[in-house]
């Protein structure tokens, strides 16, 4: 039986994907698979932090296992196979009253939804979730025409995350382990984090751990919340075996250590071969500068494009820090490809490929013909030779070198969203 959740923590405290580890300890039940952490469509504006759905398939497992985690002292095992042991109302009241307990249901951004399934859902509910933007009834049709049982809590907006967490295909797929410690773990030093983000990063196939030129460790959450850090990794194996020895050698005291499949890194909420951009979806377009950048107050870049016959903004905004710079090297006549989210008439920029330069030419006094001398401007178009008196209207151009090359560009770690994917990772999660 499957069981997702969403919505259930805050800005300030809780976590969704603690609260299932609780959901999993309290239901005494073996997971059968690798439970899921389904990011959803980063510009929502009701979303809480990463927009993180979460489901799990418990039951009775047989066959083969490995371990997958740790909550206190005994090992979480993931099953290959595994038989249905508790009945879905049973299981739905066991993950609501972990939500009555646990989620921070006095936040009025906090409306969780539970959904409890035999089975997967179809996948085009996800695509709808991570691309689009969906309205709580929508989901209610969805999973009603599905066989699902569900529970709205508040609002219950959570049962969208919900649905497309049942709904994700894991087609594409990267991994994080997560350490907790409930309510919250202890205090750290930001030079000690710094350092684990950094050995954190020699495990095989991670990736977005450290942002080492902005000094951010980004394993560990800026909030206060259950989860202690979170490495992110390509590669499962490497997660459960260097992973595991790595963190234990931290000494940090951990209450739950748990992996999770995820559609992280996968570029899944990139709309491809549109004809229109509609606000709070993302996109990539091949477009062609036509301004000049320009700074605003704050430090934010913007400079104008043309694309399918219509200007667009591209913004790179002060949270993207030495990407701004990229933004600011364009020219018109550069060709591009932009990657970001259109909100408020402006394409937010996540990444850009710089596909060709165009040639920027300067004006300079030309060579003299007679002498082969300077000559010296003395005017718009009047250059003259102070060696042998020639004359001539026509100046010299001379090309401008630009301060910037073709090739992928991605904003630093520290601005990087779970869902964009890093250039230098391949579409199916490897290094390329």
């Amino acid at each position: 039986m499957y069981v997702a959740i969403d919505d259930t923590d805050s800005r300030s405290s809780m976590c969704t994907t603690f609260l299932l580890t609780e959901i999993i300890e309290r239901s005494g039940l073996d997971l059968i698979g690798i439970p899921s952490l389904v990011r959803l469509n980063p510009s929502i504006p009701y979303k809480t932090r990463g927009n993180g759905a979460l489901s799990a398939r418990l039951g009775r497992g047989r066959g083969r296992s490995r371990r997958i985690g740790r909550f206190g002292n005994h090992d979480v095992m993931a099953f290959e196979q595994g038989d249905e042991a508790m009945e879905p109302g049973e299981l739905l009241d066991l993950a609501d009253d972990a939500v009555h307990d646990l989620a921070v249901l006095d936040d009025d951004n906090t409306n969780p939804g539970i959904v409890v399934s035999s089975g997967k859902l179809d996948e085009e509910f996800y695509w709808r979730a991570v691309r689009d933007v969906l309205e709580i009834r929508e989901a209610e049709d969805f999973l009603s025409r599905s066989g699902c049982q569900y529970r709205k809590i508040k609002s219950g907006r959570g049962i969208i995350g919900a649905a497309a967490a049942l709904s994700w295909p894991a087609e594409k797929r990267t991994y994080e382990l997560i350490a907790y410690r409930y309510p919250h773990g202890e205090s750290i030093q930001q030079s000690r984090k710094f350092s684990l983000a950094q050995q954190a990063d020699q495990i095989s196939g991670t990736f977005n751990n450290v942002d080492r030129e902005n000094n951010y460790p980004a394993i560990f959450p800026r909030d206060r919340t259950p989860v202690i850090f979170g490495i992110r990794g390509r590669d499962p194996e490497a997660l459960l075996t260097e992973g595991f020895d790595m963190v234990e050698s931290w000494g940090l005291k951990q209450d739950r250590l748990l992996m999770y499949q995820s559609n992280q890194a996968t570029d899944d909420h990139i709309i491809y071969g549109a004809a229109a951009l509609s606000e709070m979806r993302s996109y990539m377009i091949r477009c062609r500068i036509a301004s000049m950048p320009t700074v605003k107050m704050g430090s934010h870049y913007f400079v104008v494009a043309t694309w399918n016959g219509q200007e667009i903004k591209l913004a790179a905004f002060e949270p993207t820090k030495q990407f701004r710079k990229v933004v600011g090297s364009l020219r018109p006549g550069d060709e591009v490809t932009a990657y970001g989210t259109y909100q408020e008439g402006a394409m937010n920029l996540e990444k850009i490929e710089i596909n060709s330069l165009s040639s920027i030419y300067a004006r300079s006094p030309p060579v003299c013909k007679d002498c082969g001398r300077k000559m010296k401007s003395h005017g718009r178009r009047d250059f003259r030779c102070h060696y042998c008196g020639s004359k001539t209207e026509m100046p010299a151009y001379m090309q401008i070198p630009r301060d910037i090359r073709t090739g992928p560009y991605d904003v630093p770690v520290i601005a990087r969203r779970h869902l964009s994917r890093p250039f230098r990772m391949s579409a199916d999660g490897r290094q390329e």
